[in-house]
């Protein structure tokens, strides 16, 4: 009774999620039409996949970036096989575009797609144009990303007979409360395997799924993308303070900061770096009713906005460029309740972020750093504008920032290799 309740809600909703600001994009590939998940390759015939990778948006992506590295690296003196990577939102499908270009072509066929809706009968179909009409001699499997229970997509995986795994499994208190009610149905669709990224994580899959799915932990994925490069000469005039991955709800506490940043730092720029690029506009709206000098990092030459200006980042996934540069820098989703944004990609560079209060999406990452000093931590908006310049005048050495973090992040590699490991053991 509940799948069908399921899909008639799904099919009612059609119209509204054709409108839909991020699921509306590629819509008619979200049906999974025939050649999907083959559209962007322009041919349907071809060997069946035998992985199907999934992450909700851009930070899974990286991850499955990463496990698909992994992947090719071992491919190397094995047979060519065929897998599947997708993602609900524009920019994670762009990150799997370029996973795909990384790939050596000749170890793995890596497919790039948007994930179909969840509709019960769409991902029936969906199952069998990855893996083929009838269940495959070949060993196959699922994987999904962190936190991604799609009931339609497990459904169909049950009625193929094909194994589902949790990697790098991650349940906040807020999602185990929207699953719970429905936790009787999921565990008649359990994962064959959950490998938790934390001690918490593991607790609360455990109380969801209780003993329908083993569940172990790994080492998170995210402490093998840090990656230390030896950083360019600075190029701008002065100094740059970057605010990093700004989201819409800490917007207006963070626009009310800038006059007294330029202030203060008159030798500054300023770099601001939305989260999500479609708050470009409204950005530039704000800036405007102030009267503050702005332009858009596209526009110029190389990284080098004068004293006084304020540089609006306009792409994504390079921010890396702007932290190699930068002198002090905030990352944002942590103003507002909203969980916080990865802090331990400026790190890498050398430069200690400064957060705010809400940073339990990075939770995993452990109290630790804050003890050694590697991230500093403000309560409220008040506070923003003093941490930086402390940070911007605190000459903190980038190499001993550097060399700490690798310290800090040495016995907590390893995840990458033990979620392979793990598919291996269905491959």
């Amino acid at each position: 009774m509940l799948p069908r309740l399921y899909q008639l809600l799904w099919r009612l909703a059609r119209p509204l999620l054709r409108r839909h600001r991020r699921l509306g994009e590629g819509f008619a590939e979200r049906l999974a039409p025939p050649p999907w998940p083959r559209i962007h390759t322009g041919h349907a015939s071809a060997t069946p996949c035998r992985l199907w990778l999934h992450g909700a948006s851009g930070g899974e992506a990286y991850l499955i970036r990463e496990l698909a590295l992994e992947l090719a690296a071992r491919q190397s003196s094995r047979p060519k096989f065929t897998l599947l990577c997708t993602s609900l939102t524009n920019q994670g499908l762009e990150i799997l575009r370029q996973a795909q270009k990384d790939c050596p072509a000749d170890s793995l066929e890596l497919l790039p797609a948007y994930l179909p809706l969840d509709e019960p009968q769409i991902m029936r179909r969906a199952v069998r144009q990855v893996f083929g009409p009838q269940r495959p001699a070949s060993p196959a499997v699922l994987a999904l990303l962190e936190t991604e229970l799609w009931p339609g997509l497990l459904l169909a995986c049950r009625e193929y007979d094909l194994p589902t795994l949790i990697l790098n499994g991650r349940l906040t208190e807020k999602s185990l409360r929207a699953y719970y009610p429905f936790r009787s149905f999921l565990r008649h669709l359990p994962p064959r395997r959950i490998l938790a990224s934390s001690p918490a994580d593991q607790e609360r899959f455990r109380s969801l799924f209780g003993s329908a799915a083993p569940c172990d932990l790994m080492p998170n994925i995210k402490f093998d993308r840090i990656r230390f490069e030896d950083a360019p000469p600075p190029v701008v005039p002065g100094s740059l303070i970057a605010l990093a991955s700004v989201r819409e709800e800490e917007e207006a506490l963070l626009v009310s900061c800038l006059p007294e940043l330029l202030a203060q730092a008159p030798e500054c720029a300023i770099a601001l770096a939305p989260r999500h690029l479609h708050r470009l506009e409204a950005w530039e709206k704000r800036l405007q009713a102030l009267n503050l000098p702005y332009i858009r990092a596209g526009s110029l030459q190389n990284l080098a906005p004068p004293p006084g200006q304020i540089l609006l980042w306009d792409s994504f996934g390079n921010l890396h460029q702007v932290y190699r540069q930068a002198s002090a820098v905030f990352v944002g989703g942590s103003l507002a309740p909203l969980g916080g944004q990865n802090f331990l990609e400026p790190l890498a560079c050398g430069l200690i972020p400064c957060i705010g209060p809400s940073w339990q999406n990075f939770a995993w990452v452990g109290k630790e750093i804050f003890d050694l000093g590697l991230v500093r931590r403000i309560n409220s908006i008040e506070e923003l504008v003093p941490a930086l310049l402390r940070l911007l005048h605190g000459g903190e050495n980038k190499t001993l920032v550097r060399q700490k973090l690798e310290d800090y992040l040495a016995p907590r590699r390893g995840g990458t290799r033990m979620a392979v490991e793990a598919l291996a053991e269905f491959l």
